[in-house]
C-alpha cells in the first residue's frame, strides 16, 4: 500500500515538546455524531499485536525507497508505535478486520517533530489494490490523515484520490493543529458521501457520486519514507532524529 507525494505546505513556527501520556478528555466523531457501539476495535493494551487482526508489512519502502520492516512497529504502554529512522527503515501495518464497503474509522493519534521526508499517514486502501502508489485497477484511496508538512507536525491533510489507475484526481482539505498533541481524526464513508473529521469536527466532505470508491476499502496505518522531502525540513526540527507515529486506539463502526 501506499501514498502519492503531496504538495508542500506552508512553512510553520515549531511545535512545543509534548508528554508522551496517552491519557485526558477526547472528543470523538463516535460520541458526537452518535455512531454507537464498535464493531472492531483495539486499544493496544496487550503485550504485541494479535496476528488474526494485524498485517505488519516486511519489504520496500513507500515506491520501493527504503524499507518497512517489522521491527519499527511496537506496542508498549497501550500505545501503537512506529519508528522510521534516518536510514529510512520504517513501517506499516494493514486492520485485517477493517475491509468494508462503506463503515466508519476513528482512531487517536499523536506524532513527534521530525524530518519532513516522514509522511505519517491514515488510510483506507482497496482491498484488491495491491502494493503500489496507486491502486492497481483505480478503486480510489481515502487518506484521512497525511502530514506531508516540514517536520513540525501543525498541519493534517485530508485527500480523497479517485478516478483510474492512470488518470486518478483528487479533492483535499487542510486543518492547522498541533499534531504533537493527542488528536482523534475519522472518516465516514457512505452510498452518499466521504466525510472527514478531526476531534468530532467536520473538516472535509465530498458527495460527488464519481468520487465515491467503488467497491472494499482496507485500513492502514503507515509512516512512509519520501528520502527527497529531507531538504524543505525546518530549521529547528533535527533531520536525522527518529520519526514517530503513534496510535492510542483504533476503532470501526457501522455506516
Amino acid at each position: 500500500m501506499g501514498v502519492r507525494r503531496c504538495e508542500k505546505p506552508p512553512t510553520t513556527p515549531a511545535a512545543p515538546t509534548p508528554t508522551a501520556s496517552a491519557t485526558g478528555a477526547v472528543t470523538t466523531a463516535a460520541e458526537k455524531h452518535g455512531w454507537g457501539r464498535s464493531i472492531a476495535d483495539d486499544d493496544f493494551s496487550g503485550r504485541r499485536l494479535d496476528p488474526d487482526d494485524w498485517t505488519v508489512y516486511d519489504g520496500p519502502g513507500h515506491a520501493g525507497k527504503g524499507r518497512r520492516s517489522p521491527s519499527a512497529v511496537a506496542v508498549r504502554g497501550g500505545v501503537l508505535t512506529i519508528t522510521g529512522t534516518p536510514d529510512g527503515t520504517t513501517g506499516g501495518l494493514s486492520w485485517l478486520p477493517g475491509a468494508r464497503k462503506h463503515g466508519r474509522w476513528e482512531a487517536r493519534v499523536r506524532m513527534d517533530r521530525a524530518c519532513a521526508c516522514y509522511h505519517p499517514v491514515l488510510l483506507l486502501w482497496p482491498v484488491r489494490g495491491g502494493g503500489g502508489v496507486a491502486p492497481k485497477g483505480g478503486g480510489g484511496e481515502i487518506d484521512y490523515l497525511e502530514v506531508t508538512d516540514d517536520g513540525t507536525r501543525r498541519s493534517a491533510l485530508f485527500f480523497l484520490h479517485y478516478g483510474s489507475e492512470r488518470e486518478h484526481r483528487q479533492l483535499s482539505a487542510r486543518v492547522e493543529t498541533d499534531l504533537t498533541q493527542w488528536h482523534t481524526f475519522a472518516v465516514e464513508w457512505t452510498s452518499r458521501a466521504v466525510t472527514g473529521y478531526v476531534d468530532g469536527r467536520v473538516w472535509f466532505r465530498s458527495d460527488d457520486p464519481a468520487t465515491l470508491p467503488p467497491g472494499k476499502m482496507g485500513q492502514a496505518i503507515q509512516l512512509d519514507w519520501f528520502p527527497e522531502d529531507a531538504g524543505r525540513t525546518h530549521r529547528d526540527v533535527p533531520r536525522d532524529a527518529r520519526a514517530t507515529l503513534q496510535v492510542d486506539w483504533i476503532r470501526m463502526y457501522r455506516p
